[in-house]
């Protein structure tokens, strides 16, 4: 027997619940945390937010993966299935699907989970495109196996292989059943929900029901489960917590589909992840507050060019641009010339909004001036 799903003993998942007591004691007082951190936002800063958190999670989920979306395309389609549930007909569909299934899981987190549920989050993970063969909305049905594969072509080395085509509905049906059954709501017993949560990310992608989208469709139902033992959506950032070692992460998960279903080793690592989750949340809404602070004292001293400046340096997130600004990059964002960026900058840095960066050698950079230091400095070139 290769994989875990060949067990007898399939899939009675065993780990030890005591293991994760002071993790998931810091999970709930962080998120607590967060949720004030939250209250105390002004509403329109409050989506911001919302947006920010989203925005990262949509991005990182498809970077596991290999795939990059355009991060303002992301933060449009968000903006708009925020603000009026719907999308613009000339938005990129591979942004808009990745907004659309991260806005879905948040509406949806009290819901169970259903075979229909699911094939609209996949629908929504892989777009449809002209010339794919890939199945959406329906569990793959190729009886060919599903294979992760790495490696040159005549050297390749199988990774994982997942239960064949002809056992997916069978597989799916006992894991919605379980976690259905599991849900807080139904269950009485006191259960970890970062086990909970870590247990059906890996179950799913063990079955690895679809023919692709089965990442994004896993991390989207750890979040509703980690939602679901909380009692209000999540705001741990899990996906950009994954992707900063996405290596490890895939490691973790073929370590777990290969071993016996002991996963506490598994449990140790996701539980870690979370935690990391809720620090990167925590850091979002620090940033989003620093950018109302900011704007609250300087706003109005901005000219123009300067105030389209600053807002391409806070459209970058939290962290910014690597670096620092320079002359020459505030002429090319804002279309100005040498003379004109230099008394922009002077005029900056005279009023307190910029300050130099030490070490910048013949190129003077700067960054914002801000209370938070949440790492929002303009970049180098």
């Amino acid at each position: 027997m290769k994989w875990i799903w060949q067990q007898p003993d399939w899939p009675d998942f065993r780990y030890d619940n005591r293991a994760l007591n002071d993790r998931e004691l810091e999970f709930r007082l962080n998120s607590e945390r967060l949720a004030g951190s939250f209250d105390a936002l002004p509403m329109a800063s409050k989506q911001d937010a919302t947006i920010d958190l989203m925005l990262s999670e949509a991005i990182k989920t498809s970077a596991i993966e290999g795939e990059n979306l355009d991060r303002e395309s992301v933060r449009s389609s968000l903006l708009s299935l925020i603000t009026s549930d719907t999308l613009r007909d000339n938005s990129d569909v591979k942004a808009a699907g990745a907004a659309a299934l991260l806005v879905d899981v948040r509406k949806n987190w009290r819901s169970s989970l259903t075979h229909d549920l699911l094939g609209k989050w996949q629908s929504m993970a892989v777009p449809e495109q002209r010339y794919t063969p890939i199945l959406r909305g329906a569990y793959r049905n190729d009886p060919s196996p599903m294979q992760i594969v790495s490696g040159p072509y005549g050297r390749e080395k199988v990774h994982y292989e997942a239960p064949p085509a002809i056992r997916v509905p069978d597989e799916m049906a006992r894991f919605l059943g379980w976690y259905n059954k599991t849900s807080p709501s139904r269950d009485h017993n006191t259960k970890s929900g970062i086990a909970r949560a870590g247990i059906a990310h890996l179950w799913f992608e063990i079955i690895h029901p679809f023919d692709d989208g089965n990442g994004r469709v896993g991390r989207a139902i750890a979040d509703h489960a980690l939602s679901q033992f909380l009692g209000y959506p999540t705001t741990a950032c899990l996906a950009t917590a994954i992707e900063a070692d996405k290596k490890t992460y895939y490691l973790q998960l073929e370590k777990a589909s290969r071993t016996s279903l002991d996963v506490n080793t598994w449990l140790d690592y996701f539980a870690d992840r979370v935690i990391m989750a809720q620090e990167i949340a925590r850091e979002e809404v620090h940033f989003v507050l620093s950018k109302t602070r900011f704007y609250e004292v300087y706003g109005n001293q901005l000219n123009d060019r300067q105030a389209r400046m600053v807002s391409r340096v806070f459209a970058e997130g939290r962290k910014g641009f690597e670096g620092g600004i320079t002359t020459r990059k505030y002429e090319a964002i804002t279309k100005c010339p040498n003379r004109t960026a230099s008394r922009d900058l002077s005029d900056l840095v005279a009023k307190g909004i910029i300050i130099p960066l030490p070490g910048g050698g013949r190129t003077t950079r700067y960054e914002l001036s801000i209370d938070e230091p949440v790492g929002f400095g303009f970049g180098e070139r």
